[in-house]
């Protein structure tokens, strides 16, 4: 049986997703896209200039499933506009930009499988803490300190929060197990102009599990970005529980696991660990992973097995999530308590 894969927007993310498609066998792709460059593009990476459309409109009586990868402000009306043809979507993410999309394309879904395009779930690190956080490697989950920072390019169609914070929001919720039901967030322009460079999320979670999100750029990044080319980033979570912790580093593809004991003394908490152990996932790409992620969602549907993300937490809960972070920055920023002068100096 072969599959047409209908990839709405080729920039160069929809030039990745072709090429990680087309590692899979019985996927015939086709690309829509309004602009004429990215459509020459397409054409010179192999795919036929009959399966190249300048819009989505007159591609879609031409596929069977929809990869949308166009800029956010898009997403929403192009799903709704798959989901009316009754065609299955991968969706990129921002899913959305506001709850209200969300919720309209969940109901306009209805029972056509929809999947956010969250890839670090199925990345071999998380699948690996879920069964050691399942074993109780670290005892119980009580914090999580994620940081998806560094060197790398803003983009000027979606926000630092939008583009780099969902993907550990949702991952740190992934692990929890736990929604998130608070925030409080800050964010700060350190280099002056409009855009912060500088922002810190924290979160809880309905179980209690706390957790906190380190995004921007002055932070910089100790190894070459796991997608962005000629980018420096940090992309790291630790999971913190009463017997240890585990380091998560997705740029490395390193997961460290450091049992530890806490003893109870006169003067606090006195830690005792154990031997610390590394595993590495060898060979492993974002091409590899986006491969394995199509794989799944294509498995899902001959199986009727729900995605990977759907569109309730990937799209309706992450985009409360979103909203409920903007309220947070958008407060009046509290006042720091003073601290007293030293007496010396004023002696």
């Amino acid at each position: 049986m072969t599959r047409r894969i209908l990839i709405v927007g080729y920039g160069a993310f929809g030039a990745l997703h072709a090429a990680a498609w087309s590692r899979l066998p019985g996927v015939a792709l086709r690309v829509a896209d309004p602009d004429a460059g990215a459509r020459d593009r397409a054409v010179a990476d192999g795919i036929a200039a009959t399966h190249v459309f300048g819009t989505m409109s007159e591609a879609l009586q031409d596929a069977d499933l929809v990869d949308i990868v166009s800029p956010p402000h898009s997403h929403a009306d192009e799903a709704a506009m798959a989901l009316r043809a009754g065609l299955p979507v991968l969706l990129e993410k921002p899913a959305t930009r506001t709850r209200a999309e969300a919720a309209r394309l969940a109901d306009l879904a209805g029972a056509i499988p929809v999947q956010v395009n969250m890839i670090l779930r199925a990345h071999p690190l998380t699948l690996r803490a879920r069964d050691l956080l399942t074993e109780g490697a670290i005892g119980r989950l009580v914090a999580m300190c994620g940081d998806f920072s560094g060197w790398k390019r803003m983009r000027a169609d979606s926000s630092l929060i939008q583009n780099d914070g969902v993907h550990f929001l949702d991952l740190m919720r992934h692990l929890a197990r736990s929604p998130i039901v608070g925030v409080d967030a800050s964010a700060t322009a350190h280099l002056g102009g409009p855009v912060a460079d500088d922002i810190r999320i924290d979160t809880r979670y309905a179980s209690g599990v706390r957790g906190e999100l380190r995004l921007g750029l002055l932070r910089g990044g100790l190894v070459a970005d796991s997608v962005v080319p000629g980018a420096m980033t940090r992309k790291e979570l630790l999971l913190c529980g009463d017997g240890g912790i585990l380091h998560l580093d997705y740029n490395r593809n390193r997961l460290t696991h450091a049992p530890a004991r806490y003893a109870l003394q006169p003067g606090g908490w006195h830690p005792v660990p154990g031997p610390l152990t590394t595993e590495d996932v060898p060979d492993l790409t974002t091409m590899s992973l986006l491969s394995s992620v199509f794989a799944a969602f294509l498995e899902a549907l001959d199986k009727g097995a729900p995605p990977l993300c759907d569109l309730a937490e990937g799209a309706v809960a992450l985009a409360g999530v979103t909203d409920a972070i903007a309220v947070s920055l958008a407060r009046t920023a509290r006042p720091l308590t003073p601290v007293a002068p030293d007496l010396e100096a004023t002696s």
